[in-house]
């Protein structure tokens, strides 16, 4: 998302007027509720708040019409994919629609001696898709890096 020229000229201007706090100070601290600074930052927040869980469901739905397109469709074999690229685990749920009681039953013992977690978002994970092989994924060799 391309940064907006109010926001600039409102960052700019704190700098310029040394009104910028110290390192641990927030605009919300050093400026007036009305001033119009404070509000360019606060609707850029909003923004990219919103703008970044558009991109998580994107993502979602790019891994999701990945399983499809590779007919993988049982969602013990999407946890397992997911979990060997090092999807965190909550996203793996999101994804593939399993209890949490189902994942630790099937998948998690699996992994149970392996004591790394995962730690990817769904936004690097459909990077990796895009790049593995899918039928050593799936065969549980070794070929492929759990971690970057």
């Amino acid at each position: 998302m391309k940064t907006p020229a109010k926001l600039k000229e409102a960052m700019d201007s704190l700098t310029k007027n040394n009104e910028w706090g110290g390192a641990t100070e927030m605009p919300e601290d050093v400026l007036a509720p009305s001033d119009w600074r404070l509000k360019a930052i606060l609707d850029y927040r909003a923004k990219m708040k919103i703008h970044e869980q558009n991109r998580k469901k994107q993502a979602e739905v790019a891994v999701r019409r990945y399983f499809a397109k590779n007919n993988v469709i049982n969602p013990y074999a999407q946890a397992f994919i997911l979990r060997k690229l090092g999807t965190v685990q909550s996203e793996i749920l999101q994804v593939t629609g399993l209890n949490k009681n189902d994942y630790y039953n099937h998948i998690g013992v699996l992994f149970r001696s392996k004591r790394n977690y995962g730690r990817l978002d769904l936004l690097d994970v459909t990077a990796r898709l895009r790049s593995a092989n899918l039928k050593m994924l799936m065969e549980g060799t070794n070929n492929v890096k759990s971690n970057w």
